[in-house]
């Protein structure tokens, strides 16, 4: 990096004040680009994806502007394969870091499965009054950006919980969850539990003749 940084400050800054700073300066902003705040490898670190648009448009030959002084092929040269070295050295320092991770809620399909596995109850379906999940700008519905929290849906998941614990019963040793949410249910759950566990280890058919 400490090369990269004499580069930067012998060769770099001197062809961007030549070519691309009169239209992209802090006062100007051309394309809402602004390459004079970037002074040092510090500015450069924290907005690398503004020096890969550079390069590709270096490489097109969309920058500078044709009506405007144009670097030469050995310029341009240089200015890319810095910007190339730059990037590089820069992945290869944050490698395996994935980047600001953002907090995000679970998705409809994630909560109504959490919560099925964690009551046992697989008929439960909290999120069906929810909203449909968006899609973030990849596509993916499971992203920071797209599974966002608004005020109605925090009163949705308070309605949503409200309904969860009503099927909830409270037991001498703790409590369980039932797939109803009244006591004749409970009780019809329980019952249907017993027969069943009386199935298990008597005959069905009725009873038969003994010797």
């Amino acid at each position: 990096m400490a090369m990269l940084e004499l580069d930067f400050e012998a060769t770099v800054r001197p062809l961007l004040k030549t070519y691309c700073v009169t239209c992209h300066s802090t006062s100007k902003q051309k394309g809402e680009l602004d390459l004079e705040r970037f002074v040092s490898m510090g500015d450069i670190r924290r907005h690398p994806l503004i020096w890969k648009k550079i390069t590709e448009q270096l490489e097109h030959l969309e920058m500078p502007p044709a009506d405007e002084p144009q670097p030469s092929v050995e310029e341009i040269a240089r200015l890319s394969g810095w910007i190339d070295r730059t990037l590089g050295a820069l992945a290869r320092e944050r490698a395996g870091d994935p980047g600001p991770v953002v907090l995000r809620r679970l998705s409809n399909a994630e909560y109504t499965y959490t919560v099925r596995d964690l009551t046992g109850v697989a008929s439960l379906d909290p999120a069906k009054e929810f909203p449909i999940d968006g899609a973030a700008g990849e596509g993916f519905m499971n992203t920071g950006q797209a599974l966002v929290m608004s005020p109605s849906l925090v009163t949705k998941y308070l309605d949503a919980g409200k309904a969860i614990s009503g099927h909830a019963v409270f037991l001498p040793d703790g409590f369980e969850f039932f797939a109803g949410s009244s006591r004749r249910d409970w009780t019809e759950e329980i019952l249907t539990q017993i027969r069943a566990l009386y199935a298990e280890y008597t005959d069905g058919h009725g009873g038969s003749k003994v010797n």
